[in-house]
């Protein structure tokens, strides 16, 4: 069966641009991590704000999904599917969120360089992660079941870079955690590694249920 056929018009139109949204949101978090690392304050502020807003948005699109469109899909078990994935794609945006919030709490700057380039690696990764569901999501649109799900393997990939990332990350904390004074910095210092390696375990979840779809449909 055609993926186009399950997934109609309107649908699939609002599930790629919600997929774009989350794509944003984590692209907006990502330049804020790389302008705080420049010493670009002023600029981080205004792309943590434009996450934010998008965050919103995005919100109404997914709710918009749920309650109205999603019921175009006829195979009442492929639609709890889709709204699986919906939930795992509002969880990449909720961590992200998190992330952001933990740069209100902690001195960004004052933290050690060591600890700062595994930061910024994981919210690379976080960001092109989403960026290969998305076309992971357009390709099953166009009905290329190869190439969508050979983008669900790429992100499998990039979380287990992120595993290995984060598990230095910490090690690196117990190392460098003597030169940051206050112990409630270094607290909330590991939550957001954590919130960063969440972000890319909830996207590997969305292309797993990506695979999950691809496999109901092929199989009818």
């Amino acid at each position: 069966m055609a993926i186009n056929i399950v997934f109609r018009p309107p649908l699939a139109e609002r599930l790629l641009h919600y997929t774009k949204g989350i794509r944003d949101i984590v692209s907006h978090f990502r330049n804020t991590i790389s302008l705080l690392n420049e010493v670009k304050a002023s600029e981080a502020r205004s792309e943590l704000a434009k996450a934010i807003k998008k965050d919103t948005e995005a919100d109404h699109v997914r709710r918009e999904i749920a309650e109205t469109h999603i019921y175009n899909i006829e195979d009442p078990d492929l639609r709890e599917i889709v709204l699986k994935f919906l939930r795992m794609l509002d969880r990449i945006s909720e961590w992200t969120k998190e992330a952001a919030r933990y740069l209100d709490l902690i001195p960004y700057l004052e933290i050690p360089d060591e600890l700062r380039k595994h930061i910024e690696e994981l919210s690379r990764l976080s960001l092109e992660g989403i960026e290969y569901i998305l076309m992971s999501i357009q390709a099953l649109m166009e009905n290329d079941i190869e190439r969508a799900l050979n983008y669900c393997k790429h992100v499998e990939e990039i979380e287990e870079t992120a595993d290995g990332i984060t598990h230095t990350a910490r090690k690196n904390l117990v190392v460098y955690g003597r030169k940051i004074d206050n112990p409630a910095v270094i607290v909330m210092l590991r939550d957001f590694i954590e919130s960063l390696e969440n972000i890319t375990d909830y996207e590997e979840d969305a292309s797993d249920l990506i695979r999950v779809i691809i496999s109901r449909i092929t199989k009818k």
